[in-house]
């Protein structure tokens, strides 16, 4: 299977609180704006940006180093898809996987654990006597290995279960590397091992270090 490095990039607002003496408030914007000196600046992760690509390269970690592939149709700035969060709601939208004709799912980058959840804000429905999905937020945890960031989601394909992707998946939350799916000796490695190996043990005869 064919490996691909992908730089992916989310815009972060940045923003600061200072005083200005000035005889009118538009005198005082002025000087916000003008003012160049940004010590003491904080970053506003609750508003940041969806996620979109800005480069692609053939192979393993080849950023920068081979010849660039053109970003496709749906993934770059601005193209992303949105969605309701509640059906019929078109007042608070999230951003969703890029479009795609095969099924997505995000797993964490860090230990590549499925179990990713994200914040979210729910009022009590009255009615129904439940709590009723209100906006979800961009901070996102991985349950597993408990990193939570603005940008955790890793999307891949979703895979059958049972089958050599899948196994593959496997051997990477024992060996908490998600990095490793971009790796094609460790694909040939877990394909020659499914079926054959739980993933524990497969993950272990990875780290092993091959006799000389």
């Amino acid at each position: 299977m064919p490996s691909f490095t992908i730089e992916s990039t989310y815009r972060l607002p940045v923003f600061r609180h200072r005083t200005y003496e000035a005889a009118t408030i538009d005198d005082a914007c002025r000087l916000a704006i003008n003012d160049g000196d940004w010590t003491g600046q904080k970053e506003d992760y609750e508003s940041s940006g969806p996620t979109y690509l800005t480069g692609i390269w053939p192979g393993a970690d080849t950023a920068y180093m081979a010849t660039a592939c053109s970003v496709p149709a749906g993934f770059g700035e601005g193209e992303r898809q949105t969605q309701p969060d509640r059906p019929g709601d078109g007042t608070v939208n999230q951003a969703v996987g890029p479009a795609s004709a095969s099924p997505v799912m995000p797993r964490c980058r860090h230990c590549g654990s499925a179990d990713i959840c994200r914040d979210a804000n729910a009022v009590w429905d009255e009615v129904a006597q439940a709590w009723s999905l209100l906006a979800t937020y961009d901070s996102q945890t991985c349950e597993r290995c408990g990193a939570d960031s603005n940008n955790l989601a890793l999307w891949v394909p979703v895979v059958e279960p049972g089958t050599a992707a899948a196994f593959r998946w496997e051997v990477i939350q024992v060996l908490e590397d998600a990095s490793l799916a971009g790796n094609a000796d460790f694909q040939r490695f877990c394909d020659d091992r499914h079926g054959q190996q739980p993933a524990s043990e497969a993950a272990a005869c990875w780290l092993t270090p091959s006799p000389s």
